[in-house]
């Protein structure tokens, strides 16, 4: 099987377009995702927005758009099928295992998975609240 290809943006940070201009050159017509994942869509059921929630909350910042709606729907819809236990066939867990390799949520896809670093301004606000006070421990 061939290696999937790697996002743009993650060549771009690790500048692997420094080494092979040509790449750049191949890419600079591709599609930028105009949004968020967002919410889901009004016609899946209670549990598959369930899913829905828990999946975006999972997935690193900025690797979902909305350009991934269908593939995180396909995912919602067979996972609450798993979830209810009805009995899934090969090819539909094989579509589960494969969707969610796709969006990084496989250990060994998670490694292929750049996301760019959040600065100390971006940081959680309330991470220094939780270290206590002076920085001395947790909360009590």
């Amino acid at each position: 099987m061939a290696r999937p290809r790697k996002p743009t943006a993650e060549l771009e940070r690790a500048g692997g377009f420094d080494a092979h201009p040509e790449r750049r050159r191949a890419r600079e017509n591709e599609p930028v995702p105009t949004g968020p994942l967002g919410d889901p869509p009004e016609h899946l059921t209670d549990g598959q927005k369930a899913i829905w929630h828990e999946l975006a909350g999972q997935v690193p910042e900025g690797v979902l758009t909305i350009a991934d709606r269908f593939l995180v729907e396909i995912v919602c819809r067979q996972m609450a099928k798993l979830r209810a236990r009805k009995p899934l066939k090969a090819a539909e867990m094989n579509q589960i295992i494969s969707c969610l390799s796709r969006m990084g949520l496989t250990p060994a896809d998670r490694s292929r998975v750049g996301v760019p670093k959040r600065s100390e301004s971006e940081q959680d606000p309330f991470a220094e609240l939780a270290a206590g006070p002076r920085g001395e421990g947790k909360l009590q």
